[in-house]
């Protein structure tokens, strides 16, 4: 019995917690502490219309509203105001009271405004006619009037921002007005209380200064100094001196808060003791500075945390860093997570193509027995041994037809010679069975070719999904992990160039890994677009110590825009020439070739050489390089853009398409040159001091297997190298003469030319005269020198 009651006990409390949990949480303690001060801030003669404002702000929220009404109440008529004042308030808020669930339907604040001052504008005119009826009562209602309706305004914003706190990204600076002016005049309504001579009022708004000077820099410290200056000069507990004393400490304070909180403080009360001396004489009120010291001890106390979650709250108004890498980080987080799942369901979707079962052989257990169907129903269904065969004998005719089948199996073919001697001596037909067991063994035959053709193209289709989950995973992964906004610096750059007269429109700086960043700044064209090439990044390089290099897009576009992209220095700088010429009789080459640099600092060279000549040729080496380019431009691993080139063209035409592909990959910053080849011919490294390297290859090209395998080489390259790089064309000139494959090597090696463009030219007249000036072969030649800058 004595367990079931303390059972019962336990849920009532927790009952009771649930319930208290519900109605009562943090915002309904502040709201109804800020009820019940702001009722009794009194401001001019009697005029106390602040808790009245604050409750019809509240009155529109049902959770609140009887709470903080209580409250407000209850601070009217301990606010020691006048006996006409508390009843006139109290019968004002009990209107508002009763109108609160009509108010909660307009949703214009204007319209509230109006409406409370409406309410407590009547109220007052009765109370003034009934009573002295003087002017000056007439005159202090219209100000009552005024002072209401700005407070119902400005004090709306302060209470949606209560409200909302936790899921506010940023606070408006209407609402940062509202805040501390509800904070200021709820610390008046305090009033001229003292805790062993301590004023509990000055202390509190000598703690809201310095918090807010902490936080928020000279702009929130000054700013709050005016505003519990003017809360003072209202409440007519000071003088109008106090207002340029509170804000000029204010502003030397937060001037400190970048050093930490106690250089804050120390210039906060240096600055206040100096301006209090100068005014006023510091012997005047000793007992003042002592609570500005008790203040100052309170911050000390308060933890990191509370500044914390003061400075989030506020951080947009004074410093967004953090804001914004936590709305980017979210950002990316959303979509890296759309990218995985996108990337899930591609993998899945390629394992669904891999799963797909093929036949292993042209015919299985199943076909046998749908043939023998068939070829029983063309020709035994009109036999007179039907019966004898097929019922009286049914399983021993039916061995024989599957023997039948199966030597037709192993040869490919039944003809007269190869019938079974057993299936002859009981079929009366045989010739007629066998005829129509190989028709519908061809058809089985073709079928199962289709089949195969099918499956072959489903293994491309599964593999170039598979690529295309596997792009996305790493943009993914590349998304998640490398680029970053560095908004600090970012910053730094802005106030820089803006000290140096340099305006500009935007400026992003993206961090890519950890030795690596883009810089993109947005302006208007300068009038003879050379400012980027000195001015400009002169600043920017000695604001990151780093040596960039530049590249402009609408500088000589006068009245437009202008975007410098700025990167980390490379230490190389490529050049490319090519000379090309196409076989007799013949406009367009099989042989294409592209080179760019693309983005990262590197630097693509690509020859292409489609089977055939002519136009097939060209269309077969033309898909290879635009593929490539806009893959490569698209930051594509390099394997998977050979993959889709290869699966583009085993699907592109049912007939056989392949075409070579040589490619080079030159890191301008390492100074590196990585090359993979497919079926393509060696590629050559003329080094400064005349050495050559010879890099070749022995894969196949692209669009013969579906399963490929890549030639890949990493070599350094230096200063004055010359990476060559030449089609079929060319090394097939030196086999008409006996020269061999290997007769560019010496060529090289004896030239002395250093510029690329007569190289390209020299090694084609070459090839040309070694075939006695006929053009056998497309032949293209490809010269890239390195320079270091």
């Amino acid at each position: 019995m004595d367990k079931t009651i303390n059972s019962l006990k336990s849920k009532d409390i927790r009952l009771n917690d649930v319930r208290i949990s519900k109605f009562v949480d943090a915002n309904t303690i502040i709201f109804i502490i800020m009820g019940f001060l702001l009722s009794r801030s009194t401001l001019i003669d009697y005029i106390a219309p602040l808790g009245f404002a604050f409750f019809i702000c509240i009155s529109k929220l049902d959770r609140y509203k009887y709470p903080v009404f209580v409250s407000t109440l209850l601070g009217i008529l301990l606010s020691g105001n006048n006996t006409g004042s508390i009843f006139k308030y109290s019968i004002a808020l009990c209107a508002i009271l009763i109108l609160s669930s009509q108010l909660k339907k307009v949703p214009s604040i204007f319209k509230v405004s109006m409406l409370g001052v409406f309410i407590l504008s009547a109220v007052s005119i009765g109370q003034a006619l009934v009573g002295s009826k003087y002017i000056y009562d007439l005159l202090l209602i219209g100000m009552e009037s005024v002072i209401s309706f700005i407070a119902i305004y400005i004090f709306s914003f302060g209470v949606t921002l209560i409200i909302n706190s936790n899921n506010r990204v940023s606070v408006r600076l209407e609402e940062a007005i509202s805040m501390s002016l509800l904070i200021t005049f709820s610390i008046m309504g305090i009033g001229s209380i003292t805790v062993f001579g301590l004023s509990i009022r000055s202390v509190l708004s000598t703690v809201l200064i310095l918090v807010a000077s902490i936080v928020g820099g000279s702009a929130m410290g000054s700013t709050s100094g005016v505003v519990v200056g003017l809360a003072f000069i209202i409440n007519n507990i000071t003088s109008a001196v106090y207002m340029g004393i509170y804000s000029f400490a204010g502003l030397v304070g937060g001037a400190f808060s970048r050093l930490n909180k106690y250089f804050c403080i120390l210039g906060y009360i240096l600055s206040w003791i100096i301006m209090y001396s100068y005014t006023s004489g510091l012997s005047s009120n000793i007992m003042e500075v002592r609570d500005i010291l008790i203040a100052s001890l309170i911050v000390i106390i308060l933890p990191k945390s509370f500044f914390d979650r003061v400075g989030k709250l506020v951080k947009s108004n004074i410093d967004s860093n953090e804001i914004v890498h936590d709305y980017i980080n979210r950002s990316k987080n959303l979509t890296n997570n759309r990218l995985m799942d996108i990337y899930k369901t591609y993998n899945e979707l390629a394992n669904t193509f891999d799963n797909i079962r093929e036949k292993d052989k042209i015919i299985n257990e199943k076909d046998i027995t749908n043939l023998i169907d068939m070829i029983h129903n063309d020709e035994c269904t009109s036999c007179s041994m039907k019966r004898m065969c097929w019922e009286t004998r049914f399983n021993h005719t039916y061995k024989l037809m599957y023997k039948l089948i199966e030597n037709i199996e192993e040869h490919g073919e039944a003809t007269s010679r190869t019938i079974p001697e057993d299936f002859r001596k009981e079929c009366m037909k045989p010739e007629m069975i066998v005829k129509v067991a190989n028709y519908y063994y061809k058809l089985f035959a073709l079928d199962y070719d289709w089949n195969n053709k099918f499956s072959e193209s489903r293994k491309i289709i599964s593999n170039q999904i598979r690529n295309i989950s596997k792009s996305i995973e790493d943009l993914s992964k590349d998304l998640n992990t490398n680029i970053s906004i560095d908004l600090e610096k970012e910053k730094g750059i802005s106030d820089e160039l803006e000290r140096n007269n340099i305006s500009i429109k935007r400026i992003n700086y993206l961090t890519k890994g950890n030795d690596d960043f883009e810089i993109t700044i947005k302006r208007r064209t300068c009038s003879n677009g050379c400012l980027c090439d000195k001015r400009l990044i002169s600043i920017v390089e000695d604001c990151i110590d780093e040596k960039l290099s530049v590249q402009k897009i609408g500088c000589h576009t006068l009245g437009s825009n202008c975007t410098i992209k700025l990167t980390k220095a490379q230490v190389y700088k490529a050049v490319t020439n090519v000379a090309s010429m196409s076989r007799d009789g013949y406009v367009l080459s099989g042989d294409n070739y592209t080179y760019m640099e693309v983005s990262d600092g590197k630097y693509i060279m690509a020859i292409s050489d489609g089977m055939g000549k002519g136009k097939k040729a060209y269309d077969e080496s033309s898909v290879t390089i635009d593929i490539l380019e806009k893959m490569i431009d698209a930051k594509i691993d390099n394997e998977i853009v050979i993959n889709t080139i290869n699966n583009m063209l085993l699907l592109k035409s049912s007939e056989e398409m392949f075409s070579t592909l040589d490619l080079g990959i030159v890191d301008l910053k390492k100074g590196s040159l990585e090359t993979v080849k497919m079926g393509s011919c060696p590629s050559y490294i003329k080094r400064d001091n005349g050495e050559v390297d010879l890099i070749s290859s022995s894969s196949l090209p692209v669009g013969i297997l579906s399963d490929i395998k890549m030639d890949r080489h990493n070599t350094k390259l230096g200063n004055g190298d010359y990476v060559i790089m030449v089609s079929d064309g060319i090394i097939d000139a030196g086999k008409s003469n006996n020269f061999g494959d290997n007769w560019l090597i010496y060529f090289l090696q004896k030239l002395e030319s250093t510029n690329p463009k007569e190289i390209a030219n020299k090694i084609l007249d070459r090839a040309l005269e070694l075939q006695l000036g006929e053009v056998d072969d497309d032949m293209t030649v490809l010269v890239t020198k390195m320079y270091s800058q």
